[in-house]
């Protein structure tokens, strides 16, 4: 009964979050006609905005949750790749501005109709925290939650802690290192998940807000261990979007929280206490 709430849970959310399903609220809004006027919106969505404002103004703009008009110009889910036309990426460009969107608890205001609200490098982590939350209500003291790139653990495994992989970018299907955590989350985000490849160049799902197209800094995946996972799951993409030495830097700023870079090389990086084996 518990596992089904689980789900039950994850189907609330992708009706609060999802870009491209047009039951969702973020879809709603995104296509309101009047959307440069205030409209309400419900606090969790309120809340999740907010962060990702905070995470794009943390890195200033390199992360930014207004990508919306370009990043649905990609499709890395085709058989066929193709790009996008390379006008419509300078056109969407326009509309792409974190300080276009005011959002308070419970409402918000686009200041350009043509902006589009991503939550894509965030919402994951919101809901593998509220799974999390809604575990430990019902008094289950450990559990592995695994939503793709985003593993989040409660307790400690019968004290024994958990391992978890992280993934060889140039062998997906193997760890490259592991780091044992407690009751912590692990999320990562690489060239790796979503990619298309036109030209013999590579093009992945990580977008610089500032080209429409993938960075292109020599980094394959960014992991961060955190103790909260929409935490883990912003910072994994600011810190892509910095690159090695600047993303390595904020998250030395930041306490209680560890992060693992590594290079199209695999070349691994770590921040000082991350612990690995």
């Amino acid at each position: 009964k518990i596992l089904n709430n689980c789900f039950d849970l994850c189907k609330k959310y992708e009706l609060l979050f999802s870009t491209t399903n047009r039951n969702s609220e973020l879809y709603q809004i995104n296509h309101n006609k009047n959307k440069t006027q205030y409209q309400t919106i419900s606090n969790e969505l309120a809340s999740v905005i907010q962060q990702g404002l905070y995470y794009s103004e943390l890195s200033k703009g390199a992360f930014d949750i207004t990508i919306g008009a370009v990043s649905s110009l990609w499709d890395f889910k085709s058989d066929k790749a193709t790009l996008p036309d390379e006008t419509l990426i300078k056109e969407s460009l326009q509309s792409v501005n974190y300080q276009n969107i005011i959002c308070d608890h419970k409402r918000i205001l686009y200041k350009n109709p043509d902006t589009m609200i991503d939550l894509g490098a965030i919402a994951k982590g919101y809901i593998a925290d509220k799974l999390k939350e809604y575990l430990i209500q019902h008094k289950v003291n450990n559990a592995l939650i695994n939503l793709g790139g985003n593993i989040l653990c409660v307790g400690d495994k019968m004290t024994e802690g958990y391992r978890i992989g992280i993934t060889n970018p140039q062998k997906t299907d193997a760890s490259i290192i592991s780091t044992k955590i407690e009751d912590k989350s692990v999320v990562t985000s690489g060239i790796y998940q979503r990619q298309m490849k036109v030209n013999h160049h590579v093009y992945h799902h990580i977008l610089n807000p500032r080209t429409g197209y993938s960075y292109d800094n020599r980094l394959a995946s960014v992991t961060i261990v955190s103790p909260s996972s929409m935490q883990g799951d912003a910072l994994s993409t600011v810190c892509f979007s910095l690159g090695l030495e600047k993303g390595k830097a904020l998250i030395e700023s930041l306490d209680d929280v560890e992060a693992c870079f590594i290079d199209t090389n695999n070349q691994i990086t770590y921040t000082k206490n991350f612990n690995h084996s």
